[in-house]
């Protein structure tokens, strides 16, 4: 059974219901089901979509992904440092 989402606009702006209908109350279950076609056009407009969402996230060359690793383990030693120091503070108080 497939459902139809309707969105209900309230008069308070930050509030939105959304309403969840079955069409197989309203329609026949033959014009429900889309036909062969129609589920290869979606099929094939999923996996472009996703394609170009993949192209689209920037391939970082060697130095960039070096800096980055070295930036991370230089912020993660500097917060165990911290933490050491703050542990040892507590110790001799």
């Amino acid at each position: 059974m497939n459902h139809v989402l309707t969105t209900v606009r309230t008069s308070n702006p930050s509030t939105v219901h959304v309403t969840i209908t079955p069409t197989s109350a309203s329609t026949p279950t033959s014009a429900v089901q889309p036909s062969l076609l129609h589920r290869i056009e979606l099929r094939v407009a999923l996996w472009l979509l996703m394609r170009s969402a993949r192209r689209q996230e920037p391939e970082l060359d060697h130095a960039e992904q070096h800096r980055r690793r070295r930036n991370s383990s230089e912020r993660a030693r500097r917060e165990q440092d911290a933490l050491r120091a703050w542990c040892a503070q507590c110790m001799h108080h």
